[in-house]
């Protein structure tokens, strides 16, 4: 299957990566330094898919190739919102990281991105 919109799957790759990466030493400014950063990360993740709003199977042949990413997609989301939930946007990425519950989101990003990846390589 050729996707209609393979730019943004990277982008979504690329935010995976970084949510599922160990979080970054932080200097006094408490920003992420890396490149997307976690507000970016998440800003293409959700922002720019509008998987908060809409099921992330719609899509499927845009951005997605089939049903098991797209349940491994929301299981991220799910636990970014979570984290969401509890923070402002603005709160400075030490907070986010903080957060109880980044674990999980870490670790449904990385099964996410195992998942997305595979499907890369058929």
């Amino acid at each position: 299957m050729t996707l209609e919109f393979p730019d943004w799957r990277e982008d979504v790759l690329a935010a995976l990566e970084c949510l599922a990466a160990e979080p970054p030493r932080l200097s006094g400014s408490d920003v992420d330094p890396r490149w997307p950063d976690v507000t970016n990360a998440i800003h293409w993740l959700i922002d720019d898919t509008w998987w908060d709003a809409k099921d992330p199977s719609e899509s499927i042949g845009r951005t997605l190739y089939d049903e098991r990413e797209a349940l491994a997609v929301s299981r991220v989301v799910e636990a970014v919102l979570a984290v969401a939930g509890r923070l402002q946007p603005e709160d400075v990425d030490r907070l986010w990281f903080g957060d109880a519950n980044w674990p999980l989101v870490r670790a449904r990003a990385g099964e996410a991105l195992d998942v997305l990846r595979t499907a890369d390589r058929t």
